[in-house]
C-alpha cells in the first residue's frame, strides 16, 4: 500500500507565527491566556492549558497584570481598549491575512460601499471581520443569501481567508446582475488555495483520502468538502485512534492532507497508524 502526503498540509505561516509567539511569551513567563482558542485544533490548546495558559471569552475574566494573547482569527477592536482600562498586555497573535482582511473590509465601508463578506456567519473569524466595520458589513455563504438581502448601487465583497475560489466566482456571478457597481477584494488566503488546490489534485488520485484537522477547524472542514466531491471515500479525523480498519479495506493508494492548524505530529501519527494497518494480517 502506497501513503501519499500533501506537501502543502499541516501548520500554515499564521498558525506557526501565532504558537511561536505563545512558546516565546511562556518561555518568559509572560502569558496567561489566550482570548479565545489560539487555532482551532484541541491537542495544540490542550498543550497549551498543561502549560499553564488558559482560554477566556472575555477581557473581564482576566485580572491586572495578566497577559494575553489574541487568537490567529482576529477579535473586535476595541479589545485593545478593554485590555489597556483594565490593566491587560496584548499579543497580537491576529493572522496578518486576517488583519489585511479586516482593514479591506474597514476601507471599504467607510468609503461607503455595502460590504459582504464571504464567510461562515458564527466563524469568529467572519464575525471579526464584521466588527471592523462597525457591525454594518453582511456575511454571506453563497448566492442563495442575496435574496433577502436589499442591495444598493455600490455593493463590495471581501473574504474569510479560508474560503473556496470557486464559492468567490459564484457569488460575483450571481452579483453582476444585482449591482450596479461592484468591487471584490479575493483576501482568500493564497496558502489557503494551494493547499486546497492540492489536496483536491491527489484525492483524485488514491483510492481513500484522509483529512487530518480539528473538527470546528473551518479550512479543514473545507477540506473534506473539496476532497469528497472527487472521492466519495474521503474521511475527516482530529487523531489516528480515530482510523477506522474497513476504511482503507482493498485500498492500494491512500492519501493524507491536514489542516492549517494541524501539528506536524498528528501527521506522522496518522501516517504511522497507516502503515501498521496495512501490515496487520486480516482475520482467517
Amino acid at each position: 500500500m502506497e501513503i501519499l502526503i500533501v506537501e502543502e498540509g499541516g501548520f500554515c505561516f499564521g498558525v506557526r507565527r501565532a504558537l511561536e509567539m505563545a512558546h516565546d511569551a511562556i518561555a518568559r513567563e509572560r502569558l496567561t491566556a489566550t482570548l479565545g482558542p489560539l487555532i482551532h485544533n484541541p491537542q495544540v490548546v490542550e498543550q497549551l492549558r498543561r502549560q499553564g495558559v488558559r482560554v477566556v471569552e472575555d477581557i473581564a475574566q482576566l485580572d491586572p497584570g495578566d497577559t494575553v494573547i489574541l487568537r490567529t482569527h482576529g477579535c473586535s477592536p476595541d479589545v485593545h481598549d478593554q485590555a489597556q482600562k483594565r490593566g491587560v498586555t496584548v499579543l497580537d497573535a491576529t493572522c496578518p491575512f486576517v488583519t489585511r482582511a479586516q482593514r479591506e473590509a474597514q476601507r471599504l465601508s467607510d468609503e461607503g460601499w455595502q460590504v459582504l463578506i464571504l464567510g461562515e456567519p458564527e466563524h469568529p473569524e467572519a464575525r471579526s471581520i464584521t466588527e471592523h466595520t462597525g457591525g454594518r458589513a453582511v456575511i454571506v455563504e453563497g448566492p442563495q443569501d442575496l435574496q433577502d438581502l436589499k442591495l444598493t448601487d455600490r455593493v463590495a465583497v471581501v473574504c474569510q481567508t479560508t474560503q473556496r475560489i470557486g464559492d468567490l466566482n459564484a457569488l460575483v456571478v450571481a452579483l453582476l446582475s444585482h449591482a450596479r457597481n461592484l468591487t471584490v477584494s479575493n483576501t482568500i488566503c493564497d496558502a489557503t488555495t494551494q493547499r486546497q488546490e492540492a489536496s483536491l489534485a491527489l484525492a483524485g488520485q488514491v483510492d481513500v483520502m484522509i483529512v487530518i484537522g480539528g473538527y470546528h477547524s473551518a479550512n479543514t472542514t473545507r477540506l473534506a468538502q473539496i476532497c469528497s466531491e472527487v472521492n466519495s471515500r474521503t474521511y475527516h479525523i482530529e487523531r489516528a485512534h480515530e482510523l477506522q480498519h474497513q476504511w482503507i479495506a482493498g485500498a492500494d493508494r491512500i492519501g493524507i492532507t491536514a489542516g492549517a492548524s494541524t501539528p506536524e505530529s498528528a501527521i506522522s501519527d496518522v501516517y504511522n497508524a497507516l502503515k501498521q494497518i496495512a501490515g496487520e494480517k486480516p482475520p482467517s
